[in-house]
């Protein structure tokens, strides 16, 4: 199975509840931006139905919010030019909120 169609410092496959979880603990040694592109690569694996017996359809939601909120950041494209996306961060609790819909599964 190819998990790696965005390069990412994060081993595939991870679970996403226990990502999620090191993100609300404030544990993760990666980057939200490295978590953004794991949760693509999720999806992705997802649709060509190479996760789907894996990963349920509440977490695959939840992943494609993740990356689509990424995605929603606005900036112009000379922020964008100069931006080290490593930096930038999305709310602490959204991941709460993502990491209590996962458990409520």
């Amino acid at each position: 199975m190819n998990w790696n169609w965005n390069e990412t410092t994060i081993d595939f496959p991870k679970n996403l509840k226990n990502l999620l979880n090191t993100v609300c603990r404030k544990e993760n040694r990666f980057s939200q931006f490295e978590f953004i592109k794991w949760c693509d690569n999720l999806t992705m694996a997802f649709e060509e139905a190479e996760a789907s017996n894996e990963l349920g359809e509440i977490a695959f939601g939840i992943a494609r919010d993740i990356e689509c909120q990424w995605d929603l950041n606005t900036y112009s494209l000379k922020e964008l030019q100069n931006l080290d996306l490593s930096k930038v961060k999305l709310p602490q609790y959204w991941f709460k909120e993502w990491l209590k819909q996962l458990n409520e599964e």
